[in-house]
């Protein structure tokens, strides 16, 4: 019976790791895309490594899954709409002609 529970206690302590490690990772995602901080550059982000092993969710975490997956996507539709825009801007961008040397001549002389 002790087995039981120090397995339990290590797979609630398990996916709590897990759990908490993808919320820092949401919340680092989504501090990305707001204005920069005083340096000047976003907190850079690193890839993350799912856990092998972890066992069943525990039932009363669920809640807390559930709620970072709705988070997760919505700030995926955020970063959609934030490329999207991104695109637009680089368009409009690139559709104006580059500045010309002001010293050359912009009339041709075809009389002679």
């Amino acid at each position: 019976m002790a087995k039981t529970a120090t397995t339990d206690a290590a797979t609630r302590a398990a996916w709590a790791g897990a759990l908490d490690a993808l919320e820092l990772s949401l919340d680092t995602a989504a501090r990305s895309m707001g204005p920069a901080d005083a340096g000047g550059a976003p907190e850079p982000l690193t890839a993350w490594t799912p856990p092998v092993a972890l066992g069943l969710l525990p039932v009363d975490f669920a809640e807390r899954a559930q709620d970072l997956l709705t988070n997760q996507r919505k700030l995926i539709g955020e970063l959609e709409q934030a490329r999207s825009l991104t695109r637009k801007h680089l368009t409009a961008v690139r559709s104006v002609p580059p500045e010309r040397d002001a010293r050359a001549s912009v009339y041709l002389d075809v009389n002679g």
